[in-house]
Order: structure tokens, then C-alpha cells, then sequence
């Protein structure tokens, strides 16, 4: 059974499948999903990036404000870090919707002898290389203390910065951390929000504990709420647009939203170090894929 998405008929149970897939995701690792789905969306179904980015962003609204009642239940979340975080990320939202547009007034490329939309090819490298070098880290540091046995967390980068003024995050064990470091960290994610879709999840998990030096399962949780208030505004953004189908939106939503409570509720459960060292393999996979289909464009 298929339904028409932007003029492509896309299986309804492959949707649904992959929102209960990627809703899990969410709960275990705090992330809306967004760098999982907008490719796979793109490479598996043959939806366009612009709708697969928009819709996509909306999907993580209703998974994440799910996501946050739990986490919020056990006490792993921080609002005052979540609210600072979000009012640079709001600005970098609107520079990548911007840096969209402008990709995709590009029009085509020849690659491997065939043209191709360019904004789908430097989406697709753009993605490819951001998910290898995030889980590319988190992958070497979370290897490194397993085979130590010592269950450390990470110290924090940003706190070094001598910025004034300081901000302090007693709830999570963040004594001092510079205010601009906060904001112009949070302002570069914006960027990739608006321009590929993603909550910022992938990437403010590995900012709240190697930069923030965040105990993880709190990083987990406060993401999932900053993941909300940025997929909101992404997808508003979007929606005015016309990125936005509210179909793709409804069967993505039907799983993510029920297995996202128990990827909640799988992550009480796991180790600090484990739950850094899944969320860099989940990751590499995703990575995998998108540059195998680089490849694939670009040799035939």
C-alpha cells in the first residue's frame, strides 16, 4: 500500500517501520533522528531533500516532546542550559534555511558522466562528512576507556575558554563555562539544523559531554528538549516554505512516537561509556551508507 509523497509513491509500512526504528533512536540517544532519516528517505523512497528535510524536522517535534516527558520524569533534564543553547541555535537555523535555498538555485551537476540535482550532491557529501567525523571521535574515545575498564566522564573543551561573562549549570555539575563559547557553539549546530534537517541531537550529544564535560545520560535528556524547541523552529521555518508534507509527517510519527518510550527506558539501563559507544556505530552505519551512494553516483 503506498501513498503519494511529493509525487512519489512511497510504501506506508516502510514508513511506519522506519519512525519506530528511528524513534527508538531518539529515546536511547536523545537525537530526533533527523541525520538517520533525511538520507535514508532520500536514498531508499526517492523523496526530494527539501521535503525529506522539512517533513523531517516535524516527525522530530512530536518524537522528542515525548522523549522529553520521560527524561523529564527521571530528572535528566537542565531547561536553563536548553533555553541558553536554543536562542543562538534559533540564529544558525535561519543561515542554514538560508544556505538551502541558495543549494538549490544550483541547479545541476555532471557526475560519473550524469547529472544530478547539486543540492542533493552537496547535501550527501555535507552529511557524509559530519556523521564520520562525529562518530569517528566518540568512536575512539568510548573504545579507548572500555578497554581501560574505567567508566571516566569526559572534562569538558569549552570550560577553557576564559571568555567572560561565565555561566554556571549546577543541576548537571557545570561549576563555570564561558557564555559565548554556550552560544556560538549552539549557533554553528543552528547551521546544520536548518540546512540538513537534524534536530542538532548528533551533534549537541557529543557538544553537552566533550564540550560541556556532561555526564551522559543528562546530555541525553537536556538534548532531547533542546532537540524540541529547535525542531519547532526548524520546521516552522520549512513549512513556510513548502518543505513540509504532512503525510510523510503522520506515518513517520505513528512508530517513532510509541518506540521512542522505550529507547527511553533502554537507556536508564546502559552504562555511560555503552550508550557513547552504540550512538557512534549507529552513526557509522548511516555514514556508510550515504558514501556508498556517493559513490555509486559518482562511478555508476
Amino acid at each position: 500500500m503506498n501513498v503519494d509523497i511529493s509525487g512519489i509513491p512511497v510504501n506506508i509500512l516502510g514508513l511506519i517501520g522506519l519512525g519506530c526504528i528511528s524513534g527508538f533512536l531518539s529515546g536511547f540517544f536523545g537525537i530526533g533522528g533527523g541525520p538517520l532519516i533525511t538520507p535514508i528517505l532520500n536514498i531508499l523512497f526517492g523523496i526530494p531533500f527539501p521535503i525529506c528535510i522539512g517533513s523531517t524536522l516535524s516527525r522530530t517535534v512530536g518524537t522528542s516532546f515525548s522523549t522529553v516527558l520521560r527524561f523529564w520524569k527521571f530528572g535528566d533534564i537542565d531547561p536553563k542550559l536548553a533555553l541558553m543553547i536554543v536562542g543562538g541555535n534559533f540564529v544558525g537555523i535561519e543561515l542554514g534555511v538560508y544556505l538551502l535555498d541558495w543549494l538549490d538555485k544550483l541547479g545541476q551537476v555532471n557526475v560519473g558522466g550524469q547529472s544530478i540535482s547539486a543540492l542533493q550532491y552537496y547535501l550527501q557529501w555535507l552529511f557524509f562528512g559530519v556523521l564520520i567525523t562525529v562518530s569517528g571521535l566518540i568512536l575512539i574515545e568510548s573504545l579507548i576507556h572500555r578497554r581501560k575498564g574505567v567508566h571516566r566522564q569526559p572534562r569538558g573543551l569549552l570550560r577553557g575558554f576564559r571568555i567572560p561573562p561565565y555561566v554556571s549549570f549546577p543541576k548537571i555539575g557545570v561549576r563555570q563555562i564561558s557564555l559565548p563559547a554556550t552560544v556560538y557553539s549552539a549557533l554553528v549546530i543552528g547551521v546544520f539544523t536548518g540546512l540538513l534537517g537534524i534536530g542538532g541531537g548528533i551533534l549537541f550529544v557529543p557538544l553537552l559531554i566533550y564540550g560541556y564535560g556532561v555526564e551522559t545520560h543528562a546530555a541525553v535528556g537536556t538534548t532531547s528538549l533542546i532537540v524540541l524547541f529547535s525542531a519547532t523552529y526548524g520546521t516552522i521555518t520549512h513549512a513556510m516554505r513548502g518543505n513540509v508534507d504532512l503525510w510523510l509527517v503522520v506515518f513517520l510519527l505513528v512508530g517513532s512516537t510509541i518506540c521512542a518510550q522505550i529507547g527511553v527506558i533502554a537507556n536508564q539501563r546502559i552504562e555511560s561509556d555503552s550508550i557513547r559507544f552504540y550512538f557512534a556505530f549507529i552513526v557509522l552505519i548511516v555514514a556508510g551508507m550515504i558514501g556508498f551512494n556517493l559513490l555509486r553516483a559518482i562511478y555508476g
